[in-house]
């Protein structure tokens, strides 16, 4: 569920966009935004548990 939070953010702030409320769209681009960033650098620092 989680991993569909950054999908939902950047539809709304689209339709918001489209709407017209053009602040209220750029906020959630930039929540979406934060949501990636705040994703990859957990999945980039840990460690990969795979066997070779």
């Amino acid at each position: 569920m989680i991993m569909m939070l950054p999908f939902l953010t950047a539809l709304l702030g689209v339709l918001f966009a489209l709407q017209g409320y053009r602040r209220t769209g750029f906020v959630l681009w930039l929540v979406t935004l934060a949501i990636f960033i705040a994703w990859s650098m957990a999945h980039m620092t840990s460690t990969l548990p795979i066997s070779i």
